[in-house]
């Protein structure tokens, strides 16, 4: 069973995924915050490297403060389901990995999450193939077919 906090980040991903779509965005980042204050989310029209140049990355964690950076640019072309699988993928670094920087463990972390939550199999697969299909890489190839093989084995039936 998912701990309070974890059932309050999704009460709070699940509002951010609903409204993306509509939400202000820009390029400096419009910060939005849990109601319990303890979680936010910066909604940057794209997410950029140090040096200003656009990344192709749809959200990221900071490792330092728990903040998720999100790109409207790619979120606002996502299902409310995708949308939710990269929130979860990405709080899972930062509240429940045992190595916040490992992102196999953050995907199976935050599929868990996803699958238990009921969210299609179908939109975990396309927002994954999304993503990796924008670094192409025989990493990312293993990532996905050990993804795959996770979410054959753990989504409900």
């Amino acid at each position: 069973p998912a701990s309070k906090k974890t059932k309050s980040f999704i009460r709070f991903a699940q509002e951010f995924s609903d409204e993306a779509g509509y939400l202000a965005a820009t390029p400096k980042g419009q910060l939005y915050r849990s109601n319990n204050g303890k979680f936010k989310i910066v909604y940057f029209d794209n997410i950029r490297s140090q040096n200003g140049k656009v990344i192709s990355t749809p959200a990221r964690i900071s490792q330092v403060s728990g903040k998720i950076e999100v790109s409207a640019s790619q979120f606002v072309n996502y299902t409310i389901p995708m949308r939710m699988a990269i929130l979860l993928h990405e709080y899972s670094h930062f509240n429940l990995n045992k190595e916040p920087s490992n992102e196999e463990e953050a995907d199976k972390n935050g599929l868990k999450l996803y699958l238990a939550l009921g969210y299609p199999k179908i939109d975990a697969y396309n927002v994954f193939l999304n993503v990796f299909k924008r670094s192409p890489s025989l990493q990312n190839k293993e990532r996905y077919d050990r993804l795959d093989n996770f979410i054959k084995n753990n989504g409900r039936k």
